[in-house]
C-alpha cells in the first residue's frame, strides 16, 4: 500500500474524530485571550519516533526464507517502510492541580501492513496532601493505533496449488489456511492506563 494512498485512508476513518475536537476547541474557547492562556499553559511532554507495535515489524524485516525451489526469498521489501510511526504528546494545564493530556501518533505502513495513526487522551491530577506527601492520578486512552498484517497469495504447485498463506509462515509446516490466523491484528501497547502515585518527602 502506497503512503498517500494509507494516509487518505486513514484522514478519512478519523476525520471525524479530529473535526469534533475542533469544533469543540473553537466553540468552547470564548475569546481570543484566553486561546492564548491556554497555549501558554500548554507544554511539550513527549517527543517519539518509535513504537512498540513499529519495533514488533521491524524485527521481520531481515527474515526470509527458501522456497522448493531454492529461490530465497526476503521479508524486506513486505516489511519495510518509509516513515516510522512518531508519537507527540502534550500537557495543558487547567487549574493548580489538574491538566489534560493529549496528543498523537502519525502512524506507518508498508507493503504488507499497516499501524494506523492514533489520538491520545487523558487527564492528570496533582494534590498535595501536606508539605511532605502529594498524591498524583494520570489516566490516558488511545484512540486507534492498531496494526493490521495482509496475507500473500502462494503457488504450491501440484501439491496445493495457489492459496492465500500468511506471508511470514508461507514455508512453515501448518497449512495454508492455518497460517491466516496469525496475522497481526494488534491493539497499541498501552491502550487504556490508570496510575496512582503517592510521594513522600524525607527532610
Amino acid at each position: 500500500m502506497k503512503l498517500s494512498t494509507f494516509l487518505t485512508f486513514n484522514i478519512a476513518r478519523y476525520g471525524r474524530i479530529f473535526c469534533v475536537l475542533y469544533i469543540a476547541a473553537w466553540y468552547g474557547i470564548p475569546s481570543t485571550s484566553l486561546a492564548y492562556d491556554v497555549f501558554d499553559k500548554t507544554a511539550l511532554i513527549e517527543l517519539k519516533q518509535g513504537s512498540e507495535l513499529s519495533d514488533k515489524i521491524s524485527f521481520y524485516r531481515t527474515g526470509g526464507y527458501e522456497t522448493s525451489a531454492g529461490v530465497p526469498v526476503n521479508f524486506s521489501p513486505w516489511y519495510s517502510t518509509n516513515w516510522t510511526d512518531s508519537r507527540i504528546t502534550f500537557v495543558t494545564q487547567i487549574g493548580d492541580e489538574f491538566g489534560i493530556l493529549w496528543g498523537f501518533s502519525t502512524g506507518e505502513a508498508g507493503q504488507k501492513y499497516t499501524i494506523d495513526p492514533s489520538l491520545k487522551l487523558g487527564i492528570v491530577f496533582h494534590h498535595w496532601l501536606n508539605k511532605n506527601a502529594s498524591i498524583s492520578l494520570r489516566t490516558t486512552s488511545i484512540i486507534g493505533g492498531g496494526l493490521h498484517e495482509t496475507s500473500c497469495v502462494a503457488d504450491y504447485g501440484e501439491v496445493g496449488g495457489i492459496q492465500e498463506v500468511n506471508c511470514r509462515l508461507a514455508a512453515s509446516t501448518l497449512q495454508p489456511s492455518q497460517t491466516l490466523q496469525y496475522l497481526f491484528n494488534d491493539r497499541p501497547y498501552n491502550q487504556n492506563t490508570v496510575i496512582l502515585e503517592y510521594k513522600v518527602l524525607f527532610n
